[in-house]
């Protein structure tokens, strides 16, 4: 910090980013309320496909947008896993 109270980089000062939990939720509990994997949902994050915000490094995803989001019916196997049946021995 310079004499005059002014940062290196302006008038600008870091302040801490407050995210409502209320309203935004990590991208886990996104991924649990969207029924898809995590990876998967970062990177519908960082394409713009759902509304969320990085800060630090870490999305943050918009509550209500994950509740809406539905996963493509070709986008893979559901996150769940499915109890198979048992197959039918050769004879």
């Amino acid at each position: 910090m310079s004499v005059d109270g002014q940062s290196p980089i302006g008038n600008t000062f870091a302040m801490p980013i407050l995210i409502n939990p209320d309203l935004y939720c990590t991208v886990g509990t996104a991924a649990r309320l969207a029924d898809v994997s995590r990876h998967w949902m970062r990177l519908q994050a960082a394409a713009g496909k759902i509304m969320a915000v990085q800060v630090d490094g870490q999305w943050f995803v918009l509550r209500s947008a994950a509740e809406r989001f539905e996963r493509h019916p070709t986008a893979g196997r559901p996150r769940a896993s499915t109890i198979r049946k048992p197959r039918k021995p050769r004879k």
